[in-house]
């Protein structure tokens, strides 16, 4: 088992990747494209390192 450090900007960016996805539930479906855009950003942080 590997004891590394989660990256904070990849948890950040999903988190508010998922409260994009709330707000799409309970205000409006056009939030969804911030999610899709915040989930964009962390595939490319995930496949630099």
């Amino acid at each position: 088992m590997r004891n590394k450090k989660p990256n904070m900007k990849v948890v950040w960016n999903s988190l508010i990747a998922l409260g994009f996805v709330g707000l799409s539930v309970f205000v409006d479906w056009i939030f969804i494209l911030g999610a899709v855009v915040m989930i964009y950003f962390n595939q490319k942080e995930l496949m630099r390192k």
